[in-house]
This record gives structure tokens, C-alpha cells and sequence, in this order.
């Protein structure tokens, strides 16, 4: 009896995992069934889907069919990595445990409620299940703690080198799993893909990066990478994770580097540094080669932390000595030889070397840091292997802001607040731009200030006055700024100050620098404000996958340690709400996170159409909501979103949740079978509408692209009349699009072509490959709002079979040939 209930639960789970992965791609694009829980799609390149769940590499856990059959507590699953071709994937693998239960050494075994083994009375076989059973793997205690790492990425890293004379800096910042990065690439084009391999440079993961229309040969890529499997994480840490930088002309690989911990700098963080290339005027064996500066200010000197390659021959072993020069910029372009100083490495690598170097700097001399006129040079002893490059100030893809709220001033009515946005150039000069609302009084100063060392004593350190305020917006420069002051900056030393006419202090804030995520590619944030002095702001993008990614900066907000005066603890959400078009239907909510502190930030996957027309028109709002136990919840702050760029894909309800983005957005590099076309990926055999034509019919073939106009059926009436956003046209009778008495117009879905019709159309079917049927006329009824699909009846003809043509390929129905055509059939 045993045996045949362990075959049919074997039977079971085979065939669920078998309709997981049938025809997968027939049911893309459509909303899960349970709306309200959000199901994370995670690459499959890290993670394993079995059924709605996402379990990452070396993860165990009991398979749940759920009812019926519930948790098989003999069937154990494993997400393992697989390596295929260059790329290492995750696979489930399921196994059956029954067959290795110990055997009891009783008589009359029992089973016990949530086992998969028989045990004798009194006896626990608990111990030797939980080494099979399935259960999450806890996260690491040290997972939430941030970490900050770097990689040198040259050509000559590769095997064999890449002769190039570019090279890269890549700044990473993991934390709760993620790990956010940025690519400073100099003299090379732009990359196409960031691909992480182990050290036999298997890819475990790529992002492809976007495509820019203009382009310098000295720009960034930002990205992060989310949900990192604990199988890599521990490669990170122990510094076995590499990066692979691909480009156009050199999809292979263009240049190669190791993620190493950052280095402590030896007075406070970094501030500037410098991308050095080879000067392969004086050396062809400097090629390939490269290094970074990473440099921190001392009281009276900077700091500077050197990797770098490509000065050293395979000759060089021990005790080698290098010069390491720094060079002002003068007016005209020439350089200035400043300071010069030789270190001697007592152990050398051709491939990596590493440095550190103390260089006094004269107080003259420290403000052209901060403006980008000091070049750094490392050469070897006799001058000809050279790598130089301008300091600048750290790039990074961090946003810097300030949340501002009033600072103790008694406005009347509603509180005054905004948010600025701040971003160091490379001049040393720092840009803003800021929003404020509620003003009473004109806007008179801008400041930056700092706490000194007593906390009432503030500190003006730059500032712009009567900026120009316009429409609740400001944007300017503060010019005159040195290089401390761009320190303190980078620091979270700063705050930002507003001063009207009427109020010294009429708003302030604390700048910080926030890391990257997809929700600042929006790039302007939505302003938070309710009835108290409590302000915000909340960063939102939708990506071609219809995801949307979202971060909320909150400032003046009561925290959730704190109680209310009843003594009930306090809870801070973020929701969702959209105001449907239809008056008479209720708004519609959805608590998104909830969270404590400042900030909280999260990617839905699970929208629906709906809810993207929503936001398209403005018709949603963010709203941060205090929840006291007992006693309901209240809106503190809210947002309308307005002016919110939806991608069409997801108006038209065809994102697909399987496609893989690039980590900066942009179009993917054609495969075999897979179509691309704008941007998006397209499986052979699907098919969708053109976006910038919807009468238009698009078809996937074996990687070429079929698009094909509409061809409407003929009329049921004489007068036809166009209606908006429909290809055909259609009879007055049968006009359903909605009037002044009508809220929504009354439309059919036809899976068919994946659109909405509105009922009374006629429509010819598309049916790829071969284009739109015109034997078939499909209907959108008036009544059912059902779509009701005939054939079409051909008149019989007064011919024999072998008589009839087809005038055209597509046509339905034949046609009798005449004589002068047959004449001419047997003459050819």
C-alpha cells in the first residue's frame, strides 16, 4: 500500500513539474491569480522556479502541491548549479526519500503527522529527516551589514591580454544581499554586457547594459545585482568573483578584473580618484595595461591608494622602484610638474600591484584638486612605461539629497516643505535642484552648513543668493567650493538650507548619499508633504518588464520605537491607491512595505494593466501612513503621481515577467531562435502588436520578424464611422464607445491578438505565420461581451475541383478558372 501511494505522489509531482515548464511561453504576460501577493521573478540563471516559489542555489525544501495532495514530505527538492556551456544555471533536482528510511526495530512502527519515515513508539527520527527536509536557509548575520569593494578592469587581465588602450574602475556596495555598482569606464567604447564569473570565468550571472545615442569614451554604468545566491555571496567574500566587461567589438571580452574588499583609506573615505591609461606614445608594453587612484584628504596632505598593471616587464621580481608624478594643468593645456616621488615595491606582479602613497600638497595647490587641473603619473625608473590620468571627483551612481523640512519656525496654516537633489561635477562645483511647496514668503538664500564642534555652532561652508525660484523650482550651481567642502559632501557632512525674506531658517535638511537603484533612472522625484512638518520624497521607474521599482525618503516622521501618547505602538506603511475612473467604484489600496527608519524601497512585479492606465493618468497616489493598534490609520504624507512615464508593453497588458533587462535598460543582443525588435524580446512563435501602429501585426519566426496591416471584413451596413483606437470600422448601431451616460467603454478581450475590441466590431483573425485569416470573421457580441469567431461560407462553384484557383494565397475562398487561364496553365 505504501509503495503505491509513494509511485502515484512520484507520479504527481513529475507531472506538475512537467506543466510548470509545458508551453511556458503561451501563458507570459498574464497577471498571477492571487493579484495581492507579490511573486519576485528571479533570473533563472541563480535561482530555481518550481511552482510560485524562487529558491536560490544550494536551497532545500519539501515540494507543496497544495490542495489536494498538500507538502509530499517524502519528496525532497534541491536547487543545485549546473554549468552549461559558459554559464553556470540553477536546476531543480527532486528526489524520493522513502526507499532510505532506516527500518524500525519494532513491530508495530507508526507514522507520525508530517513525516516521511515509519518510527517505533517513543522514538524521533526527527534529526535524521532534517538533513533532507526542505527549509529556507537563514540569511547571514553579517548580510545587512554594508560592504564596500572595488575592481581594477584592464585588458592585459585577460587571457590572452586585450591589447586596449581604455580601462575601467567598478565601485560595489553589497548590502542586504543586493549589490549595488557602478562602472567608471575611460578610452574605451561602451560596454554591452557586466558579466560575474567565477575564476575559470564561467558566467554566473550577465546584465546587459543600454544603449546610449550619444556617447563619450568616458562615462558609467550603473545596476545591481539582487537576491545574490549564498553560493556566490561566499565567493564575494572570499574574493573569488571576477568581472567581465564585453563590448560591441569585442563581445568575448574587452576587460577583466577581480572584486577585491576596498581598501581603508588611511584618513576618511574617498573623495577623488583617477582612471589611469597607458601612454603608449613612449611604450608599446604598457597596452592593455591600467591602474586606479583612490584618494583621501589628511590635515596638510592627500592620501593615495594605487592599483594598477602594465608598468612592470616578467623580468621584474623583487625590490623595483617606480616614480609616481603629479602634474598641474596650466592655462594653455601644458603640465606642471608639482610633486615627485619614488616608491620601491619589494615584490612585484606583471598582472596586479598594489600601493600606497602619502604626497604632500600645498594649500594653493589643493584647491585645483577640487577643479579637476591635477593629472597623477606612475612610470617605471627609466620613464617609458607610463600610465597617467586626471583626478577627479569620485564617480559614482549614488544620489545624493536632502529631505527638507521647516527647522523650528511656527508657520501658519500648512508646513512648508521640499526635497533638493544635489551632484558633484567634474569642476568641483556642485549642482542642485530643488523642489518647495507651501512658501509663504519669497525664497532669499541657498546654503550648504555643517554642525561644528558644538552643536549649536553651524557653519556656513557655500551659498548662492536670491536663487532663481520658479514654479516651486529651483536649479543653480554653488561655484565656489573647495575640495574639503566636497569631502563633507560625499561624508553626510552637509545640510542643505533654505532662507526666505520672512523666516531665517525656513527649511533645512540633511544631505545624504543614497545608493543606487533602477527607481532613480526616473530621474526626478515625486515631493511627499501631508499636514505636519513631516515631509518626503519617493523615487519611482517602470521598467519593460512592467516592474515597478520604487524608494521613499521620509524626514520629521515619528519613529516606530516610539509610542503615542495612548501608549499603543506605532507602525509606518507605504500604500498604493488609485482613483478608478468610475466615480461609483471604491478606490482601490495596497499596502506595499512596511518599514522603520527613513527609508524603504522594494520592486513589484505583480501590477495589472489597471493599474499601469492608472498611473499613466495620473489617477494614483503614494501615500506613507501611520497605523496605531486600536485606533485606525492616518495619512501623514502623500503624492500624486503625475507625468509618470508607463511603457506602452504595459499599458497593452503584454510585459512578460521572463525576459532578462539590461541593468541600466536597453535592447538585448539577438539570439538563435528569439526575436528583438525595439528593445524587446519576443519568443519564436509569439506574437503582439506594432507599438507605434496597433493595426499592425508583428510574428516571431525563427528569429525573423513578419508584421502585417489589419485587413478588416467588409461592412453589415452602408455608412460605416471610425471610432477611436479601432482599425476597422464599425455600424452607428453597434457604437459601444462610452458616451456621457456611460463611464467605460463595453469591450471583449480575444486572446487571439491580446487586445481589447469594443463590442460590435468585425475583425479577420491574425494567425501567424501565415497573416490575418479572411475565411474567418470573429465578432465582439453587444450582449455576452463574448467573442464569437465564423467561418466563412463560400459560395459552390459551377466548376470541377481541378477548375478552382486561389487568386491570392490568403484569399478563402476559390475561384473557377477560365478558359484563357487554362490555356495558359498547360502551355507553361
Amino acid at each position: 500500500m505504501f509503495r503505491l501511494t509513494t509511485i502515484i505522489l512520484c507520479l504527481i509531482l513529475g507531472l506538475s513539474l512537467w506543466l510548470t515548464g509545458l508551453d511556458a511561453g503561451r501563458f507570459r504576460g498574464r497577471p498571477p491569480i492571487k493579484e495581492e501577493k507579490s511573486v519576485r521573478r528571479i533570473p533563472k540563471q541563480t535561482h530555481c522556479q518550481l511552482g510560485n516559489g524562487s529558491y536560490e542555489i544550494e536551497e532545500r525544501w519539501r515540494p507543496d502541491l497544495g490542495p489536494p495532495f498538500g507538502v509530499l514530505y517524502c519528496v525532497h527538492c534541491e536547487c543545485i548549479a549546473v554549468q552549461r556551456k559558459r554559464k553556470i544555471v540553477a536546476r531543480a533536482k527532486c528526489k524520493n526519500i522513502k526507499n532510505v528510511c532506516p527500518k524500525p526495530s519494532c513491530d508495530s512502527p507508526v507514522l507520525l503527522p508530517e513525516h516521511c519515515c515509519k518510527t517505533c513508539p517513543g522514538q524521533d527520527l526527527a534529526g535524521v529527516e532534517e538533513d533532507l527536509a526542505s527549509k529556507k536557509l537563514e540569511e547571514d548575520n553579517d548580510d545587512r551589514k554594508m560592504k564596500e569593494l572595488t575592481v581594477l578592469l584592464t585588458g592585459k587581465a585577460l587571457s590572452p591580454p586585450m591589447p586596449i588602450e581604455g580601462a575601467a574602475r567598478g565601485y560595489f556596495t553589497y548590502m542586504k544581499r543586493n549589490l549595488h555598482y557602478t562602472i567608471h569606464y575611460v578610452g574605451m567604447e561602451r560596454p554591452t554586457w557586466i558579466r560575474f564569473t567565477d575564476d575559470h570565468r564561467n558566467i554566473l550571472v550577465e546584465h546587459q547594459v543600454a544603449e546610449v545615442v550619444l556617447h563619450v569614451k568616458d562615462s558609467k554604468v550603473c545596476g545591481v545585482w539582487r537576491d545574490i545566491p549564498k553560493v556566490y555571496r561566499r565567493k564575494l567574500m572570499k574574493g573569488k568573483l571576477y568581472v567581465l566587461l564585453t563590448t560591441k567589438h569585442h563581445p568575448d571580452g574587452h576587460a577583466f578584473g577581480r572584486l577585491v574588499q576596498a581598501r581603508e583609506m588611511k584618513f576618511s573615505a574617498e573623495v577623488y580618484s583617477s582612471v589611469l591609461l597607458p601612454d603608449v606614445s613612449r611604450s608599446r608594453d604598457t597596452i592593455g595595461g591600467g591602474g586606479v587612484a583612490s584618494i583621501s584628504l589628511g590635515p596638510e596632505n592627500i592620501f593615495l591608494n594605487l592599483e594598477f598593471n602594465g608598468i612592470f616587464t616578467p623580468k621584474d621580481a623583487r625590490d623595483i622602484s617606480i616614480l609616481i608624478n603629479l602634474h598641474r594643468e596650466t592655462s594653455t593645456g601644458s603640465r606642471e610638474l608639482l610633486t615627485e616621488y619614488s616608491h620601491i615595491l619589494s615584490k612585484v606582479d606583471p598582472d596586479y600591484n598594489s600601493i600606497d602613497v602619502k604626497v604632500d600638497l600645498k594649500e594653493d595647490d589643493e584647491s585645483l584638486l577640487s577643479q579637476g587641473k591635477l593629472i597623477l603619473e606612475i612610470s617605471s625608473i627609466d620613464g617609458d612605461r607610463v600610465l597617467r590620468g586626471r583626478i577627479l571627483p569620485k564617480t559614482t551612481c549614488n544620489i545624493v539629497q536632502a529631505v527638507l523640512i521647516p527647522n523650528e519656525v511656527d508657520f501658519a496654516g500648512n508646513q512648508p516643505t521640499g526635497f533638493g537633489v544635489l551632484s558633484l561635477q567634474r569642476d568641483g562645483s556642485i549642482s542642485y535642484t530643488i523642489r518647495a511647496e507651501r512658501m509663504t514668503s519669497p525664497l532669499a538664500k541657498l546654503a550648504l552648513t555643517t554642525i561644528g564642534p558644538s552643536k549649536e555652532d553651524v557653519k556656513t561652508m557655500a551659498e548662492v543668493n536670491k536663487p532663481n525660484f520658479r514654479d516651486f523650482w529651483a536649479n543653480g550651481t554653488f561655484s565656489t567650493v573647495s575640495s574639503r567642502i566636497a569631502e563633507s559632501l560625499l561624508l553626510d557632512d552637509l545640510s542643505l538650507q533654505l532662507t526666505t525674506t520672512k523666516h531665517r531658517q525656513a527649511l533645512v535638511g540633511r544631505i545624504r548619499q543614497r545608493l543606487y537603484t533602477e527607481a532613480f533612472l526616473n530621474g526626478c522625484p515625486f515631493l511627499l508633504h501631508g499636514n505636519t512638518s513631516a515631509a518626503g520624497q519617493v523615487w519611482l521607474h517602470i521598467d519593460l518588464l512592467c516592474r515597478l521599482h520604487y524608494q521613499v525618503f521620509v524626514s520629521g516622521l515619528a519613529s516606530d520605537e516610539e509610542n503615542d501618547p495612548s501608549g499603543k505602538r506605532r507602525r509606518h506603511l507605504v500604500e498604493l491607491m488609485e482613483v478608478p475612473i468610475n466615480r461609483h467604484k471604491r478606490n482601490r489600496k495596497r499596502v506595499l512595505r512596511k518599514f522603520d527608519g527613513e527609508e524603504v524601497g522594494d520592486v513589484l512585479e505583480d501590477l495589472t494593466r489597471n493599474t499601469f492606465i492608472n498611473l499613466a493618468n495620473g489617477k494614483s497616489w503614494i501615500h506613507v501612513i501611520t497605523k496605531i493598534k486600536g485606533a485606525g490609520k492616518t495619512v501623514d504624507l502623500q503624492a500624486q503621481l503625475t507625468n509618470l512615464l508607463v511603457p506602452q508593453v504595459c499599458l497593452s497588458g503584454e510585459g512578460k515577467t521572463n525576459k532578462t533587462i539590461p541593468s541600466d535598460s536597453g535592447s538585448p543582443v539577438a539570439g538563435r531562435d528569439k526575436c528583438y525588435f525595439e528593445r524587446e524580446e519576443y519568443e519564436d512563435g509569439y506574437q503582439w502588436p506594432f507599438s507605434h501602429d496597433p493595426c499592425v501585426m508583428c510574428f516571431c519566426k525563427r528569429g525573423k520578424i513578419k508584421c502585417d496591416r489589419i485587413i478588416c471584413p467588409p461592412s453589415e451596413c452602408e455608412s460605416p464611422i471610425n471610432v477611436a483606437n479601432e482599425c476597422c470600422p464599425m455600424c452607428p448601431k453597434d457604437d459601444h464607445y462610452p458616451h456621457n451616460n456611460i463611464s467605460e467603454p463595453r469591450v471583449c478581450y480575444f486572446h487571439g491578438d491580446k487586445k481589447f475590441h469594443l463590442a460590435g466590431t468585425r475583425w479577420h483573425p491574425y494567425i501567424p505565420p501565415f497573416g490575418f485569416s479572411r475565411c474567418v470573421i470573429c465578432k465582439c457580441d453587444v450582449e455576452t461581451l463574448r467573442v464569437m469567431c465564423r467561418r466563412k461560407k463560400c459560395p459552390v462553384l459551377p466548376c470541377a475541383e481541378g477548375d478552382t484557383y486561389r487568386e491570392y494565397p490568403l484569399d478563402c475562398c476559390k475561384k473557377c478558372k477560365s478558359k484563357k487561364s487554362s490555356t495558359w496553365s498547360t502551355w507553361r
